[in-house]
């Protein structure tokens, strides 16, 4: 199972984060997903990793980067 595209040559962290990655999804039950689209699966763990690491350090583990939702009441 090679996710990396043609051509491109990757760290050893590089495929170490790749392969961390598709045991993670693997274990929270995306199986069928790192057999079939490994690619995306990786693709999918780094944009996550970029997002998170965009945001602000929380302060307290609980805390939510953007206010609770809150539902609208029509009455």
């Amino acid at each position: 199972m090679d996710a990396q595209p043609e051509g491109v040559a990757m760290s050893v962290t590089a495929k170490e984060s790749a392969l961390e990655a598709l045991a993670l999804a693997h274990k929270a039950g995306l199986g069928k997903a790192v057999q079939e689209f490994p690619g995306d699966v990786i693709a999918a763990a780094q944009a996550a990793a970029h997002t998170r690491s965009a945001l602000p350090t929380a302060s307290h583990p609980a805390a939510e980067p953007w206010p609770p939702m809150r539902m609208r009441t029509t009455s």
